[in-house]
């Protein structure tokens, strides 16, 4: 059987790219892997251009960012873009500098990968 999977593009505080790899199981997104991407890669495979809706949870073998090993991580309210998350009660979005207070979500999401 195949698995429906799909790449979130995401950004470390550390300004790097990477991407995480979702799947899909039951009615649910699972992220299973985190990798390295390059900027001209992560547009050439159109990842910059992917949009998601849904649950999503983290399965026990992600790895987490490639970069600073955060397990968690976070959808910005001001532009949707996927953030590194260190657990703190502060959050700054690494794509466009909003920051604020993090708050638990029921687990829905809606994610944006678009522009660098």
């Amino acid at each position: 059987m195949k698995k429906e999977a799909s790449v979130i593009l995401a950004k470390c505080a550390q300004d790097k790219l990477y991407g995480i790899r979702i799947e899909k199981r039951d009615n649910d997104w699972v992220r299973t892997w985190a990798f390295k991407l390059k900027e001209e890669t992560a547009e050439k495979e159109g990842f910059d251009k992917i949009n998601f809706t849904g649950s999503f949870y983290t399965d026990e073998e992600y790895p987490g960012c490639p970069y600073c090993g955060a397990k968690k991580c976070f959808v910005c309210g001001n532009c949707g873009k996927v953030s590194c998350y260190d657990g703190s009660d502060k959050v700054v979005c690494n794509w466009c500098g909003s920051n604020g207070t993090a708050a638990d979500d029921d687990g829905k999401l809606d994610v944006s990968g678009g522009g660098f």
